[in-house]
């Protein structure tokens, strides 16, 4: 879903291609490295789960990543 709001594209034409270009590599950068902290290891997110917890994969943050609403 694209935001369309006045105050979205007020700010996006606030900055040039290069700019928008630049943070949104950035931006794709940061989602790759929390997306390698979690890994689904077997049935689990390796990064969630601990010896006590068991967080199945996808795990919430891959969910949210992913566009699901939460529950």
């Amino acid at each position: 879903m694209t935001d369309t709001s006045p105050a979205a594209r007020a700010l996006l034409v606030a900055f040039d291609e290069t700019q928008l270009a630049e943070m949104h590599a950035a931006a794709s950068a940061r989602m790759k490295r929390v997306r390698a902290l979690h890994r689904q290891e077997y049935d689990a997110c390796d990064w969630c789960s601990t010896n006590d917890r068991h967080v199945p994969y996808p795990c919430p943050t891959i969910r949210a990543l992913d566009g699901e609403e939460p529950s």
